[in-house]
């Protein structure tokens, strides 16, 4: 679950990346035609913190 949770995060991290760049100059979206920040990207944000912190231990009994 961990190893997910980190490509999640890492995929996130460039969709945002490319998401502000594209806010910067102005662009539309390519991606058929979503807002910027793409939903896409949201997700695949969201996704990757909830494995993270579902698969890190942080809910078990000691």
């Amino acid at each position: 679950m961990l190893i997910a949770s980190k490509v999640l995060l890492v995929v996130a991290g460039v969709l945002l990346i490319l998401d502000s760049i594209l806010m910067a100059t102005g662009t539309p979206n390519p991606a058929f035609g979503l807002p910027l920040p793409c939903p896409v990207t949201l997700a695949a944000l969201g996704l990757g913190i909830i494995l993270f912190v579902f698969g890190s231990g942080a809910f078990k009994k000691r």
